[in-house]
């Protein structure tokens, strides 16, 4: 196991927190509660924690150029939501509501695209999950069809390739990314987790090494550039769902869990499950970028034509 302390638990409870991030201008640490329609707030080293309501399931989210506004990936499509005021600026609906089908995992790539994925969540065996990529001018585009369950979506440290799992195959793909066009090249299976874990959620850190957390395995692990194992840390909970690096020096770690689907008995063995861990690491993750709101937020303002 890697040398890491564990320095905070935020009791939170979460029934399915996902898609942590961290916000260097603000010094604070962001992720939602998908099944409770949350997003979480918590500033540090400070640790006030702030909640807000969402207007349906926030499945992943990345943060923009305006103030108290990210652009969301919620169960049915992509939106700009305010979230202080709880109001949705602008809206791109790809799913219908009730469908079976939602959106799961999401990141924002250097160049300021947000890309987010798709899962069944109604049992049905064939996958009917999509990778998508929303441009800053309201342009959406479908990458990667096929997929059981979307998630670990991030990139190499120069945007050379594209790091994406499906879940229920127990599979991380590498992609070759055109950073440039925003298009992905060849693909190729970069590790498969062992039998009864699955990948969730993702992130690479400055050393351009893959951390994933992994879903009923109890561990964050940590892949070399050439998919290798390169050791992993423990967690209390056997469904961590998210990771990513922040703090002042970016070298702590946040890792986001879940209560979803563990029964009784289970729950009083992992009474911590649901919560929000911090880790102390050697390793420094890098900052997050931004999506622009610009463009869609000046065809809002455009006047119709009489």
């Amino acid at each position: 196991m890697l040398e890491v302390q564990r320095i905070d638990a935020i009791e939170v409870g979460n029934t399915l927190g996902e898609g942590v991030l961290w916000n260097h201008k603000e010094q604070s640490v962001w992720w939602t509660d998908i099944q409770e329609c949350k997003l979480y707030r918590l500033s540090w080293p400070g640790r006030v924690l702030e909640v807000f309501n969402t207007p349906e399931r926030l499945c992943a989210f990345a943060f923009t150029d305006r103030d108290n506004c990210i652009v969301a990936a919620f169960e049915t499509g992509f939106a700009l939501f305010d979230y202080r005021r709880g109001k949705i600026l602008w809206q791109k609906t790809l799913l219908e509501k009730g469908s079976g089908v939602r959106f799961n995992d999401g990141k924002i790539d250097r160049q300021g695209r947000f890309w987010a994925g798709t899962m069944a969540e109604d049992g049905r065996t064939e996958p009917a999950g999509v990778l998508y990529c929303l441009e800053p001018n309201g342009v959406v585009s479908e990458q990667v069809k096929g997929v059981h369950i979307s998630n670990g979506c991030c990139w190499d440290v120069n945007s050379s390739h594209f790091y994406f799992a499906d879940s229920l195959r127990r599979c991380i793909y590498r992609y070759k990314f055109d950073a440039r066009r925003g298009d992905l090249g060849q693909r190729e299976i970069f590790s498969r987790t062992m039998f009864g874990t699955y990948p969730d959620g993702a992130t690479v850190d400055s050393e351009g090494y893959l951390w994933s957390a992994q879903w009923r395995g109890a561990r964050i692990q940590r892949y070399s550039p050439e998919g290798k194992l390169a050791g992993a840390i423990p967690v209390p909970v056997s469904q961590p769902t998210c990771v990513t690096f922040g703090g002042p020096n970016m070298d702590l770690m946040f890792v986001t869990s879940a209560r979803e689907s563990l029964n009784e008995w289970n729950l009083d063995r992992e009474w911590q499950a649901g919560n929000l861990f911090v880790f102390q690491t050697p390793f420094k993750g890098a900052m997050g970028f931004r999506f622009s709101t610009t463009q869609l937020l000046e065809k809002i303002a455009e006047p119709k034509p009489a």
